[in-house]
């Protein structure tokens, strides 16, 4: 995405606007071929990832939570653990993805999921995760738990009590 396209963009999270995202049909079936090639269905597939519910936050999270961080442990070289990852978490990234896509309690189908897979560049990947944590926007989730729960935003294992100052 251009850096003009990304402001944009932000600007649209902001306001709570879903964020157009089109997807070229890299690897079609044989009948999915057949109507592209007859002007029947379109060469890509358009998704608008919409602000993301409480719900799909929390869902996406878990499905974080299970990607491991510190892939480079051990005697592994560069290429041996990318190819570990890969392997271990790819299909997950793909379900964050057609989560966030499909923005609702039940979930991305398996079709949708094995689209993902099967269509998207390591570099759309990026650009598309890039969007889903503009439309995750966790800023507002934890000020709301910080406010909800009265913590110091100076000192995060202080309480205060709304409109007073803080004890010692």
């Amino acid at each position: 995405m251009q850096e003009k396209q990304v402001l944009f963009d932000t600007a649209d999270t902001i306001l709570d606007k879903a964020i157009r995202i089109d997807v070229d049909v890299l690897n079609p079936r044989w009948w999915e071929r057949l109507g592209i090639k007859l002007r029947w269905l379109p060469a890509k597939r358009t998704f608008h990832i919409k602000p993301a519910t409480l719900g799909n936050m929390i869902r996406i999270s878990r499905l974080l939570l299970d990607i491991d961080v510190m892939p480079y442990k051990g005697d592994l070289t560069t290429l041996d653990a990318n190819y570990q990852v890969l392997n271990k978490h790819g299909d997950a990234l793909a379900e964050v993805i057609a989560t966030a896509i499909v923005n609702t309690k039940s979930g991305p189908t398996k079709s949708m999921i094995s689209f993902i897979k099967e269509n998207l560049t390591s570099s759309e990947l990026m650009d598309i995760a890039m969007v889903i944590v503009k439309q995750l926007n966790v800023v507002p989730f934890m000020t709301t738990i910080i406010s909800i729960r009265g913590v110091s935003l100076l000192n995060p294992k202080e309480k205060i009590a709304f409109g007073g100052p803080s004890e010692d």
